[in-house]
């Protein structure tokens, strides 16, 4: 899907957030934008990650009381800069 025809607008957002998977453990990156359905994280590419890849996130400031909860998603593109992330549509 091109960037132009994306179902959710994109906010440009710069937060610290926590990407848990397998394949790397726990890592703290630093987002690039957010919407609805996913977020971009930016991450070099010596990341060990492919598109399908299973992956947890959550953000690592506080909003409200507690931790925040980890919400599930799946890696769709892998870029020279990031990677983007899909949420998956049963997550809270």
């Amino acid at each position: 899907m091109s960037r132009d025809q994306r179902r959710h607008p994109r906010i440009n957002i710069q937060i610290e957030v926590e990407l848990i998977a397998p394949e790397i453990g726990a890592v703290t990156l630093q987002s690039g934008n957010l919407s609805d359905s996913g977020l971009y994280l930016c991450a070099d590419q010596s990341m060990p990650l492919q598109i399908g890849s299973e992956v947890c996130v959550r953000l690592k400031q506080a909003l409200g009381d507690g931790e925040a909860p980890l919400v599930k998603a799946r890696v769709v593109r892998i870029e020279e800069q990031g990677i983007g992330l899909h949420f998956h549509e049963d997550a809270e």
